[in-house]
């Protein structure tokens, strides 16, 4: 694996990833934040070297800060400081300055704007497959990604899997004779049992792939694939010699079109799914360890807004 337009530093930190067996995906990922990274520090003032890691905590203060001027969310903020703690503690340097923290805003509290409720989640989900409000190429492209979508959006809504999650997925990831479905992040793994009735829409949407572009079985072919509206096939990457994955921001726009055609009053979007996937699982009674596994969650800090939200009604 060579990324020759990073620095050799990050090359190697990338490559150690790859070692430790990430996802191409993730690494991928890895690779976008920390080149962004060095290609600001090469900017600096300071003129560093573009082959140096900063050994002084106020260029990565400088760089939140930068970041967030160009208004970049909370949850990219930590996405990009969790990379670059990975790339510190791998050069054994967090010791120096301890974990970056891009942001020391407090989570407000959770509301019902922050969850989408039952009625909403079925109507979304009967939606998707349907054909209303659709042009007649719409219809066309539809037939083929229909039931993409569906179970892409079953795995958020049913589930709690965050974007990335569903993203990474490959098709070795299901086993449709266990009824499970290991979702393999950073954090570790875990093992999520699907209902028989998800994993039939699942496997519909797998077998009518055609063929040429279908995951070959038990590979590290993606699970939901990109679909190039224009050809009116789903995308191959030749390169790779496997489908072409679908993208984070193309699951995103996929959401919000969905939900507008849908017709229901709320903006509800991946983080409002998470956030009632959470919420059932805390009402039904299940432990804290059982959801902070089910959910990958860092720990059970991360159940304390959910719990004074119910604490409120």
């Amino acid at each position: 694996m060579f990324y020759l337009d990073i620095p050799l530093i990050v090359q190697n930190f990338l490559s150690h990833l790859h070692k430790k067996g990430r996802k191409p995906s993730t690494i991928l990922m890895y690779k976008h934040d920390l080149k962004t990274f060095f290609e600001w520090l090469n900017l600096h003032p300071s003129s560093m070297a573009s082959e140096t890691l900063p050994e002084d905590k106020k260029y990565y203060e400088e760089y939140f800060t930068y970041l967030k001027e160009k208004n970049l969310s909370e949850a990219n903020m930590k996405r990009v400081a969790s990379h670059l703690n990975g790339l510190l503690k791998y050069y054994n340097l967090t010791d120096q300055f301890g974990d970056l923290k891009a942001t020391n805003k407090k989570q407000r509290g959770l509301t019902d704007i922050d969850f989408i409720t039952e009625p909403d989640t079925l109507t979304l989900l009967k939606s998707v497959i349907s054909p209303k409000n659709l042009t007649d190429t719409q219809l066309e492209i539809h037939k083929y990604i229909a039931f993409r979508n569906y179970s892409i959006l079953i795995l958020l809504l049913h589930y709690g899997l965050t974007i990335n999650e569903v993203v990474s997925l490959n098709i070795k990831d299901i086993n449709f004779s266990q009824n499970t479905l290991t979702v393999l992040t950073t954090k570790g793994s875990r093992l999520l049992e699907i209902s028989k009735e998800d994993k039939r829409i699942f496997y519909k949407y797998f077998s009518e792939i055609p063929s040429l572009f279908r995951p070959k079985d038990y590979t590290d072919d993606p699970l939901f694939i990109s679909f190039h509206p224009q050809k009116m096939v789903y995308r191959y990457d030749y390169n790779l010699n496997s489908p072409k994955r679908i993208s984070l921001i193309g699951v995103k726009r996929m959401i919000e079109k969905e939900v507008k055609r849908s017709g229901i009053k709320s903006r509800a979007r991946s983080t409002h799914f998470r956030n009632s996937c959470i919420l059932k699982k805390i009402q039904d009674g299940h432990s804290n360890e059982t959801i902070i596994y089910y959910f990958g969650l860092s720990s059970r800090h991360a159940l304390y807004r959910f719990k004074r939200y119910l604490k409120s009604k």
